[in-house]
């Protein structure tokens, strides 16, 4: 599955399937960690998308 494939409501759900199916039988505590995780992740990859400015 190539994601540049899926519209913006497959997207959508996709990650909602994901969080959900992650989130399975995890603590709330356990959450919030990958919560702040994955936005980090997604922060760091939208800075390296930007390329280098130098």
């Amino acid at each position: 599955m190539c994601l540049s494939n899926l519209s913006n409501c497959e997207l959508i759900a996709l990650a909602s399937t994901v969080s959900i199916a992650i989130s399975e039988g995890k603590s709330d505590e356990e959450i919030e960690l990958l919560a702040a995780f994955f936005t980090a992740l997604g922060d760091n990859l939208a800075i390296m998308a930007l390329g280098n400015t130098n």
